[in-house]
């Protein structure tokens, strides 16, 4: 199987709060799809105008250490964060500080150059990178052509 058309439906995260995960996430843009509510399965999906999703999972509890993946000595696997592509970093930065949300880290060029990165913790401690793209990856190279099995003279 080829996976030529694989496309992220969601990013799951774990919360604390509901309320508060959704007034955090609303600064963003996103809001609750009610058909993606549920509260047997402490679930609920939001969703961007941009057609991005992010499905807060409702039943944790805070950990001392904070983010388990990533504040404590034993690191564990798992998914570490979610990267958003923006278009202006210094639009974002002075966002994030006019919203009083605090840059854990960046804005700092990574990927040789490709890409303008910072991240900041949700109230969960959920790391969430933003990159505004600076180089464009170089095109995909051509398929070779197809040769038919047997050609007619």
């Amino acid at each position: 199987m080829e996976f030529k058309s694989l496309k992220l439906d969601h990013v799951g995260l774990r919360v604390t709060d509901l309320a508060t995960a959704e007034a955090f996430y609303a600064k963003f843009g996103f809001a609750r799809d009610p058909e993606e509510f549920s509260q047997e399965s402490k679930a609920c999906g939001l969703v961007h105008p941009s057609g991005l999703r992010i499905h807060l999972i409702f039943n944790g509890e805070a950990a001392p250490e904070g983010n388990v993946l990533l504040d404590s000595d034993v690191k564990r696997p798992g998914y570490t964060h979610a990267a958003f592509i923006i278009d202006n970093m210094e639009e974002l930065t002075s966002w994030l500080n006019q919203e009083g949300i605090g840059i854990t880290e960046g804005p700092v060029i990574l990927g040789d150059g490709r890409r303008s990165t910072c991240f900041i913790r949700d109230p969960d401690k959920n790391v969430v990178e933003f990159n505004q793209i600076l180089l464009e990856p170089p095109p995909a190279p051509p398929e070779p052509p197809i040769r038919a099995a047997h050609a007619r003279a």
